[in-house]
């Protein structure tokens, strides 16, 4: 594959340049006075946080929204330097210290996270706020925000850089909007109540990926679209909407054994059965351990540019295919599980459908255990296997 041998055939061909372009279309839509925090949590969405940190932090993101600190430590010790927000994810006062050894922005949700930060720096360092508008899930509730505020700005060594919430339900204004304004009402509405001081916050975001674009009213000073850095929005495409691509162009792998068999679980409901003639198969790399479905059985592939049927069911780390029709099928032929191959093309919202996945499940279930490969300009920069990631 483009020089580099894998050391297993089962892999993503992840595009930096989509990642980078998602970037910019989420940025030119917004505008020049609205910082950009691009969520990244969960490896970034299972994308790879080392490649698409430096390549957000390369485009000039404001910020990247962290899922855990072992991530954001990564990104540190990965020469990543722009300001990184860590989402709760942990009890600070057991890690208030890293915080500041790493130079990590903490999301506070109490005075207790607050005084730890406080007490762990030598000097005044930024926190962000989380406050909940609707979500029902983490943050201080709005209508208690100011008075937060004021506490935790009065301990000696923190400052409020921002504040953000996160919004449950947004949708295009003639389809429904009503719930996610009334969440910017009361965002709105705290903030307002600290005057001057709340003009002050140089970050105040509520708008995702969904809010970000349909609804421009309410993308304040900042914006942290997730889905769209890599290539989705759940909003019917209209205009105003910004043309995003998958970054994962294609996961392939190849064949790695053929055989004639007269026996296996090709039967009814693939019960093992015996072959009245032998059966002509092609073993493929990857199974349920890399994340493909078990529904993929009865499905197909694309090999030699053709649909090949999967013949049997998953295994952890292999698939069965029918070779019946691919005479000249030999070990090492590349098969296509999602992309083109010659004029086929299995896409990403097909897999999703007959998988029965959204966004981001689909992503994230994707596992480590398939290679990650990394492409710039057409170029293939990096590798990562086994969560190693290595520079071509």
């Amino acid at each position: 594959m483009d020089g580099y041998n894998l050391k297993r055939s089962c892999w993503l061909e992840i595009s930096l340049d989509n990642v980078r372009d998602n970037f910019f279309a989420f940025k030119k839509m917004v505008g020049p006075d609205v910082k950009v925090m691009p969520a990244v949590k969960a490896n970034a969405y299972g994308h790879g946080i080392v490649p698409c940190g430096k390549e957000l932090e390369a485009c000039g993101a404001d910020y990247l929204g962290m899922g855990s600190i072992s991530e954001a430590i990564k990104l540190r010790e990965n020469g990543v330097k722009m300001p990184l927000l860590v989402f709760a994810s942990n009890t600070i006062e057991e890690v208030a210290e890293l915080y500041i050894q790493y130079h990590l922005i903490p999301t506070i949700l109490s005075e207790r996270e607050a005084k730890a930060i406080s007490d762990a720096a030598s000097s005044p360092v930024p926190v962000f706020v989380k406050i909940d508008t609707g979500r029902g899930r983490l943050g201080v509730n709005a209508e208690e925000f100011p008075d937060f505020y004021r506490k935790i700005t009065a301990l000696p060594n923190l400052y409020v850089e921002g504040v953000y919430s996160h919004m449950a339900a947004v949708n295009w204004p003639d389809v429904s909007a009503e719930y996610g304004l009334w969440q910017y009402e009361r965002f709105s509405a705290a903030i307002e109540v600290l005057g001057e001081e709340g003009k002050k916050i140089p970050f105040c975001q509520l708008a995702n990926t969904p809010g970000g674009i349909a609804l421009p009213e309410i993308r304040m000073t900042g914006v942290c679209p997730g889905r769209a850095i890599w290539g989705y929005s759940p909003l019917d495409r209209r205009e105003g909407h910004p043309q995003l691509k998958h970054p994962i162009t294609a996961w392939k792998s190849r064949l790695i054994h053929i055989n004639q068999v007269c026996g296996g679980k090709f039967g009814e409901n693939y019960k093992a059965v015996k072959l009245d003639s032998p059966k002509r198969i092609g073993i493929m790399a990857g199974g349920l351990g890399d994340g493909i479905s078990p529904k993929l059985a009865g499905g197909y592939v694309l090999l030699h540019g053709r649909k090949a049927k999967v013949a049997s069911t998953i295994s952890l780390e292999h698939t069965i295919i029918d070779l019946a029709d691919f005479p000249d099928a030999k070990v090492g032929d590349e098969i296509v599980i999602l992309g083109r191959q010659g004029d086929e093309e299995i896409t990403m919202e097909q897999r999703m459908e007959e998988w029965g996945r959204g966004v981001p499940s689909f992503w994230i279930e994707i596992s480590s255990h398939t290679a990650r490969c990394y492409y710039k300009e057409g170029k293939l920069l990096a590798v990562s296997e086994s969560g190693v990631l290595q520079y071509i």
